[in-house]
């Protein structure tokens, strides 16, 4: 028994401690945004959950590499208060550092569990999880209802298979609660189903649905999870598409389980050319949108690809190009032939004398060839983003991996020494040059978009790099509560942070209303 008033006012201390630390509440996040009173926030449905209008989108983040790690913890301390992920993001390694983030915040005072509302999905079956599947199955004992759309790729959401990833997660982002679960693109069924017959099809992936709607709610009585719902990218297609996803049957199925039902939030692809949501009449008969709906229905909708249309398989990318190197073309082909001098006098005086085994110094060999495979493949380099991952993940650890090399048996040699440096000079201009000559391209492109944007902005606004008008547009719509925005350093959570500014002080709602076709930008 209690002594005093002083030990049951800490006993309901420690209480509602443990309740925050669980899951995230309308008044943690209601405290949080006096807390930001800087940022907007906007509601996110019947959850009552206050989000900020940018989310933190975990889609390329990964365990390990330190600047997403500071990013995902400066956009925390700073207000941001949605963090999306999913059981495929880097095979498991985004909810990790998730994770490993936000735990750390909680252990450090620095953020409270019952302010910070975390979205993960399920539903792929790549890396781990394929493995996992594969196994099952030569048991004898395989997931259930699994569609595999190619060898590296199998699709689920059937209750056994959610069961297991919804452990996973909540083991890799260390929490006893998701506070929204999401089925991740099961149209994918619809895409590789075996079913001919599209209205068998339908009816067929629309009982899958239903299925993991009903076990999910037994994930909501357990407290495993507190909301669930769906992300896809057909919500937005006409009703014709064979991938179309609709929401008002979605609202259906989840009202015959329950009218009590914690169907709560949908996400979809929307940007300023893939605007579907907003202007497809595919829900009730050709009568409303699907942002229509989900308003309707207090449905909390996030948005994904605000930066990334895809138009006829085709990636667009909607944000400017910083140019850091001014080179006519003529200048750069210059200066791959020199790169390509250079990288034959390495070979040859160097990388062939190396003491080494024959495919070790072949792999050395194969390396110094970046000149070569710029030369083939420069007129194939579509964009200055897939360039820049081709410089990454490719070109620049091949070349780091020769200069290291070589530095280390040659390194009290000054000429192979004063040879590398000048190498990995040429190298970084060359490929940042070919980035700018990419990126210039890009921009002018880009022209039309800022100018059909411009006409519904102040002198101010207009000045603003695209990729913060794509995002501010997004915001302005009133159905949406979160733009959910890569930000895989810094600097992008800075740039974000710049858009979140609690003021009303653009019309970029009437950018919409103005511009009913899509092809029109």
């Amino acid at each position: 028994m209690l002594e005093n008033p002083l030990d049951f006012y800490t006993f309901g201390s420690l209480i509602f401690h443990y309740y925050k630390v669980k899951m995230v509440t309308i008044e943690g996040t209601q405290d949080h945004t006096l807390r930001f009173n800087q940022i907007k926030y906007k509601t996110l449905g019947k959850t009552g959950f206050h989000t900020s209008v940018c989310g933190f989108g975990g889609y390329r983040i990964d365990d390990g590499n330190s600047s997403h790690k500071k990013a995902l913890i400066k956009a925390l301390l700073a207000g941001i208060n949605l963090i999306d992920t999913s059981s495929n993001y880097a095979d498991g390694g985004s909810e990790i550092l998730v994770g490993k983030v936000i735990n750390q915040l909680f252990s450090e005072n620095k953020l409270s569990r019952d302010e910070l509302i975390i979205v993960t999905k399920g539903g792929y079956m790549q890396g781990k999880n394929l493995r996992l599947g594969k196994e099952k199955e030569q048991r004898g004992k395989p997931f259930t209802e699994v569609i595999k759309c190619a060898p590296d790729l199998w699709h689920c959401i059937s209750p056994d298979f959610l069961e297991n990833q919804i452990s996973l997660s909540l083991e890799r982002l260390q929490l006893e609660k998701i506070d929204v679960y999401l089925l991740h693109n099961p149209e994918y069924y619809l895409n590789y189903s075996s079913i001919s017959d599209s209205e068998r099809r339908n009816r067929e992936y629309y009982r899958r649905i239903k299925e993991a709607f009903v076990y999910l709610e037994k994930e909501v009585k357990n407290g495993r999870i507190s909301y669930y719902g769906v992300s896809s990218n057909s919500f937005g297609e006409k009703q014709t598409e064979s991938n179309f996803t609709s929401l008002e049957k979605l609202i259906g199925t989840a009202k015959e389980i329950s009218d009590n039902n914690h169907f709560a939030v949908v996400q979809l692809p929307l940007n300023l050319i893939e605007s579907g949501g907003i202007k497809n009449l595919n829900q009730q008969n050709e009568t409303k949108t699907f942002l229509q709906i989900a308003k309707e229905n207090n449905l909390g909708v996030l948005v994904n690809r605000p930066l990334n249309a895809i138009v006829k398989n085709r990636l667009v990318r909607l944000s400017d190009i910083e140019i850091n190197e001014d080179r006519s073309k003529e200048e750069i082909f210059y200066l791959i032939d020199d790169l390509e001098k250079q990288e034959y006098f390495l070979t040859n005086r160097y990388a062939n004398n190396l003491a080494l085994s024959t495919s070790e110094r072949k792999d050395i060999n194969e390396s110094l060839t970046i000149g070569k495979i710029l030369k083939s493949n420069y007129n194939k380099f579509d964009s200055p983003n897939q360039f820049k991952e081709i410089k990454e993940n490719f070109l620049i650890p091949r070349a780091n991996y020769a200069i290291n090399e070589i530095g280390k048996q040659f390194q009290d040699d000054e000429g192979a020494i004063r040879a590398l440096r000048n190498y990995a000079v040429t190298t970084n201009i060359v490929l940042d040059s070919i980035f700018s000559d990419l990126g210039r391209k890009h921009n002018i492109a880009n022209n039309s978009i800022h100018e059909l944007i411009n006409n519904f902005l102040n002198d101010e606004q207009r000045k603003l790099p695209l990729s913060r008008k794509a995002i501010l547009l997004i915001n302005s719509i009133p159905e949406v509560c979160t733009t959910l925005v890569g930000m895989r350093n810094t600097n992008y959570v800075e740039d974000m942070l710049k858009t979140m500014l609690n003021e009303d002080v653009y019309r970029f709602n009437e950018f919409w209303h103005r511009n009913s076709d899509q092809k029109s930008i």
